[in-house]
């Protein structure tokens, strides 16, 4: 906004100037004006990308998952889903919990939405058990994909408690250190901004001054 008032007041100056061969009002006012647009720009596109990649986390949640209660193979919406619960994960559906899997036909588990890597993780419930376990050979998680083959499996964590839930409330409730590069910011921004005022009501007073004089 100071910016825009600056060449706004430019082009105000350019306008009301007797001699108008000096065009230096008006090429301020043009680069001020262009400076200004283009970081705007700039940052509307970061915002906007910003706001893309947070709408892809909506994808994440599949509308239905299939489970197996009473001994019945039904369909439920997947946020009435608890532990406990066996699921039934089939090619080209969203995991819709952090799931144990106990039973695999070639099920093979893309992380990338949550770890990053490309690789698909082939499910083998016999696999020895890690410490780690994002390392598991027979767990898979929520928000992640089943990219070949079918498998069963026993909800662990569902909702917030699963690991890219766990994730999602650390980011939005860790809280904005303001770093020391940012303070020192401030106070330039401040100082510079009190000499510019200062300035400015010096010059404009002894601009009226001297219109008066002459």
């Amino acid at each position: 906004m100071l910016l825009w008032f600056g060449s706004f007041l430019c082009f105000i100056g350019y306008g009301i100037q007797p001699d108008k061969e000096d065009m230096s009002n008006l090429y301020l006012g043009i680069v001020l004006a262009a400076v200004t647009l283009v970081t705007g720009i700039f940052s509307y596109m970061q915002v906007s990308k910003s706001a893309e990649m947070m709408a892809q986390f909506e994808n994440f949640i599949p509308p239905i998952a299939n489970v197996i209660r009473d001994g019945q193979a039904k369909s439920i919406e997947a946020r009435m889903m608890v532990p406990g619960d066996l699921c039934l994960i089939n090619v080209g559906e969203n995991i819709p919990a952090d799931v144990i899997i106990f039973e695999s036909k070639e099920m093979k588990v893309n992380n990338a939405s949550l770890t990053g890597e490309p690789l698909d993780i082939l499910m083998d419930p016999e696999a020895p058990k890690e410490n780690f376990i994002m390392e598991a050979k027979n767990c898979c998680f929520f928000g992640t994909s089943c990219s070949g083959g079918r498998g069963k499996g026993i909800a662990i964590k569902t909702g917030d408690r699963t690991i890219i839930g766990q994730i999602a409330n650390l980011a939005s409730s860790a809280e904005s250190a303001e770093t020391p590069l940012s303070m020192e910011i401030e106070r330039f921004i401040h100082i510079i901004s009190a000499i510019a005022i200062i300035l400015g009501v010096v010059f404009f007073c002894f601009g009226l001054a001297t219109y008066d004089i002459i």
